[in-house]
């Protein structure tokens, strides 16, 4: 099965579906079974305290699939000072998708693009997405209201065909997308592909724990509250794991000064989108991204002419 569209083209995949990279989540089970279903597997460098278990991480996903994978990097010295040594790791691997945030992509567009790997850049807004699109980048990730993690105020429905409109870049749709209807509409938007979280925790690949993946199931968008009181950006985050972590302050994860105290304190401050309304079961990773793509052809053949 394949869905052609120009990040399928650009990134050699068979579906405009990408695993988006999830904080001590996207794992090399997670990613190597989304890539080997057809999309594209991605995961954050910080899932990796060491520059060293970065490499360990990459030998392991390159070992089991030889489909494209991507990687995200925060380009921002005070939450990751680690990026540069992170981004040559991922130069020296050839991962082909670069995922940035919070910070400019300006300084590693020239050396990416040289070593044959596509970037891409997580925009809320259309300023913001003017300034990527300066920098050189090769599409847009539209993080709208609903998304898990880190997402926008604005709805999709405003900001998707915004940025198609003024910015001569493929969009990616992301925020709230769950299946195949989600997809289809995301699409008919304008996006040329979707970017799926919170559904991929549902399954067994994810490295989340079981009440994580309870939670997901047992959730609805009443119980997800949008804050920057846990990370410092605004947020959306579960709100039972939020109330049961007593956060005092804000803070961030950053690399190799964190103590196992910091990283075992975000396990258990559970993010997620409010597209938890649509999941009903742990279904294997490989059925989800398939199953999406397939409803979404269903969808679009039986759209009223």
């Amino acid at each position: 099965m394949k869905i052609q569209t120009k990040i399928t083209e650009m990134l050699g995949i068979d579906l405009p579906i990408i695993g988006a990279p999830m904080f001590l989540v996207s794992m090399p089970d997670l990613v190597v079974a989304v890539s080997e279903a057809g999309g594209i597997g991605c995961f954050p460098a910080l899932n990796y305290r060491t520059v060293e278990q970065l490499r360990e991480g990459l030998t392991e996903i390159r070992s089991r699939t030889k489909k494209p994978i991507g990687v995200n990097l925060i380009l921002h010295k005070e939450h990751n000072p680690n990026w540069a040594r992170q981004f040559e790791v991922c130069l020296e691997f050839k991962v082909e998708l670069i995922i940035t945030s919070l910070g400019s992509p300006r300084t590693i567009v020239s050396e990416a693009k040289a070593a044959g790997s596509k970037v891409f850049c997580d925009v809320t807004t259309l300023k913001h997405a003017r300034i990527v699109a300066k920098s050189g980048a090769d599409a847009l990730i539209a993080v709208s209201h609903g998304a898990g993690g880190h997402a926008g105020s604005v709805s999709p429905y405003v900001l998707i065909p915004q940025l198609v409109d003024e910015i001569g870049l493929p969009v990616i749709a992301s925020g709230a997308i769950s299946d195949g209807r989600q997809m289809a509409a995301s699409l008919s938007l304008g996006a040329q592909a979707v970017y799926m979280g919170t559904r991929l925790i549902a399954t067994p690949e994810a490295k989340a724990a079981e009440g994580y993946k309870q939670m997901i199931l047992d959730s609805t968008y009443t119980d997800i509250v949008y804050t920057p009181e846990i990370s410092g950006i605004p947020a959306n985050w579960l709100k039972q794991s939020v109330e049961r972590a007593n956060i005092g302050k804000p803070g961030t994860i950053a690399g190799e000064s964190h103590t196992e105290e910091e990283y075992k304190r975000w396990r258990d401050i559970w993010s997620a989108g409010q597209g938890v309304t649509q999941i009903q079961q742990i279904t294997p990773a490989a059925d989800v991204v398939r199953g999406m793509a397939e409803q979404y052809l269903q969808i679009v053949n039986a759209l009223p002419r």
